[in-house]
């Protein structure tokens, strides 16, 4: 009767050995669950940092191509407005230039009008004068002719006639006077 109760109480131990092992084991099991759990956790957080790290990162090169296209929009105006006032100011040279350009031509233009002028003055002296030349040679040669054919009809005159007297030569010249 004894070794029956003793069975039985071992039994029990057994039993209860064996509950509290499945109790130790459930701990485990559950501590593992939230070991595991808890490393999820930490992963998720991990991989929440690194997003936002990441997401940070994408705002700070983003800002940077903003900060770099601002600076470059700036520099293209600068070029811009500097290449407008270099264009301005070329324009104005070359208005400058064709004013003086103008007022040279003009100078120009009114002095040759003036040479013209003189020179048309010139030239019309000059062909009066030429005209007077021509004029006083053509005199001067028929004067010449003149006087060659008056000395030819007076030698002619002197070997036909016999000298004449003093009274008929007067008269002969009043005649042709």
């Amino acid at each position: 009767h004894r070794d029956k109760k003793r069975d039985k109480e071992k039994v029990k131990e057994k039993k209860k050995a064996k509950e509290k092992e499945r109790d130790r084991d459930k701990e485990k099991e559950r501590n593992w669950d939230r070991d595991k759990e808890k490393e999820r956790e930490r992963d998720k957080e991990r991989n929440r940092d690194k997003d936002k790290e990441k997401d940070q990162e994408k705002e700070q090169h983003k800002d940077r191509e903003r900060v770099r296209d601002k600076d470059r929009d700036r520099d293209r105006d600068k070029d811009r407005e500097k290449n407008k006032k270099e264009k301005e100011k070329d324009r104005k040279e070359v208005d400058q230039n064709k004013e003086k350009d103008d007022v040279t031509k003009e100078g120009e233009k009114d002095r040759e009008k003036i040479k013209d002028k003189e020179g048309d003055k010139d030239r019309g002296e000059r062909e009066k004068d030429k005209e007077k030349e021509k004029d006083e040679k053509k005199e001067k040669k028929e004067r010449e002719r003149e006087k060659e054919r008056d000395d030819k009809k007076k030698k002619e005159k002197r070997s036909r006639t016999p000298p004449r007297s003093y009274s008929s030569s007067r008269r002969s010249r009043s005649s042709s006077r």
